[in-house]
């Protein structure tokens, strides 16, 4: 089974490296990913993503924000490097949370595989 995956992150650089990683895994499909949140929340409700990774601190909205706004819930892998909120986005609905950087495909396959067994449980 393949995964769609969007990201939603400020940082365009992270995006960018996140979709390569994205691409080199079979098992992941990458959908799109989107600098700003709000432009985000719409395309998620749109596609329907199975997997969004999403950036806590952002100058728009907030990830808490944009947990919020979603109709469309997907697992939420939270990637940042504050992780002083690690525990107030998994109450907000966040499956994982992960510090970056993700430092390969395979640290990226990881924790995909992690998140999916949480939400199985």
């Amino acid at each position: 089974m393949k995964y769609s995956c969007v990201c939603i992150d400020d940082d365009k650089m992270f995006n960018e490296i996140l979709e390569q990683y994205i691409k080199r895994l079979d098992f992941l499909e990458f959908i799109g990913a989107y600098s700003n949140p709000i432009e985000g929340v719409m395309a998620i409700d749109k596609l329907k993503p199975d997997i969004l990774f999403l950036d806590v601190d952002m100058p728009e909205i907030s990830g808490f924000t944009t947990i919020d706004a979603l109709e469309h819930k997907p697992i939420i892998i939270m990637v940042s490097s504050h992780y002083e909120h690690e525990r107030e986005l998994l109450k907000a609905g966040a499956t994982k949370f992960v510090t970056k950087p993700i430092m390969s495909p395979d640290h990226l396959a990881n924790i995909v595989k992690s998140a999916l067994q949480e939400e199985k449980a």
